[in-house]
């Protein structure tokens, strides 16, 4: 004996709506309140509706070929003091960029939301979302590490770029630095440099779960006396001369930093690769210059915001129960600030 299938059509029938809206539905689209959602897959459920596999197929093929239709929403929340102030940080712009072309590519919109404009309140910021049936949120990198935002998470889809949210326990993508630390010092040891210093700020290695540290430290254990490695702990941007000074007494051979650092170094006189070396923890995209690693921070963005849409489409709202962690690999650039390779004849 066969039992027919229950199709979309047979659930609008006894719903009463339109066979699109069962279809959004029973796909967990965003354009649909989440009560009108509930009520239909309770009833589909009821039905015993099961998806056409071989028409789920057809239909995926189909999107692909058409060009993206609005679905929603993304919020990108700023926090930082001045609107600007983020986005003038050359990797978070590449967050934000690929994020956006992401959400573009799959018919969504990302939208920025400056928490610090005047006005504006974290009660008037949900009621926003609220009244505006936006349920995703991409979360861009924290001023301050261990940063405090009560939003209302069990109505959102969210999604962290970095680890200095708390609460800690929601989706994070962002760059394996403890592999990038590791992927940079090999190619360092390779370059034949033995004396590296490297120059990184408490808080932002705090915002980054102490990763620049761990990976330094590990490497240097599974290594032992390939590389003497110092830490220079202290802000050098407001105390340039001991920097410098610091720098002959442990006689660096290779500064590991970022680029601000770089610029204080060239400042002072100092000249890439030929009286120091410098590697970059964070280069921008298609840098040619500087040596380092590239976090291929728009990757990062794309794929947060592929993330987001996987939970509003299954219905993932509020803060996760098992927290997924997204981490992309680093790619070295060899540029032109490290000594040249030594070729064998």
């Amino acid at each position: 004996m066969t039992v027919e299938r229950v199709t979309i059509r047979d659930i609008a029938k006894k719903t009463g709506l339109h066979f699109t809206t069962v279809s959004l539905a029973l796909r967990n689209s965003p354009r649909l309140k989440a009560s009108t959602r509930e009520k239909i897959q309770k009833l589909a459920k009821k039905m015993g509706y099961r998806p056409d596999p071989m028409l789920a197929a057809l239909n995926a093929y189909r999107q692909a070929k058409l060009l993206p239709q609005y679905q929603a929403t993304i919020a990108w929340i700023n926090n930082w003091p001045t609107r600007d102030h983020m986005l003038s940080n050359t990797e978070f712009r590449e967050y934000f960029q690929g994020a956006q072309e992401r959400a573009q590519e799959r018919g969504y919109v990302l939208e920025e939301f400056w928490l610090r404009e005047p006005g504006m309140t974290l009660d008037r910021f949900n009621r926003i979302l609220r009244a505006r049936n936006i349920q995703g949120m991409l979360i861009a990198p924290q001023p301050e590490s261990l940063t405090l935002l009560p939003f209302n998470y069990d109505e959102l889809s969210t999604v962290a770029l970095g680890y200095n949210m708390r609460p800690s326990s929601m989706h994070v993508v962002t760059n394996h630095l403890f592999h990038s630390m590791g992927l940079l010092f090999d190619h360092l040891r390779a370059l034949g440099y033995r004396r590296v210093g490297l120059c990184v700020s408490s808080n932002w290695d705090e915002k980054v779960e102490n990763a620049l540290l761990g990976g330094w430290v590990l490497w240097n254990w599974k290594n032992p006396r390939q590389i003497q490695m110092h830490r220079y702990a202290d802000n050098p941007i407001a105390a340039v001369e001991k920097f410098v000074q610091w720098l002959k007494q442990k006689k660096v051979e290779v500064v590991v930093s970022t680029d601000d650092i770089a610029k204080i170094l060239m400042a002072r006189g100092f000249k890439f690769p030929e009286t120091i070396g410098y590697a970059s923890l964070a280069l921008p995209f298609e840098e040619k210059y500087f040596s380092g690693i590239y976090q291929n921070d728009k990757l990062i963005g794309g794929k947060a915001v592929d993330l987001i849409i996987g939970m509003l489409n299954r219905g993932e709202r509020g803060l996760p129960r098992t927290p997924i962690r997204t981490l992309i690999e680093s790619d070295w650039c060899p540029g032109q600030t490290l000594r040249r390779p030594v070729t064998k004849s």
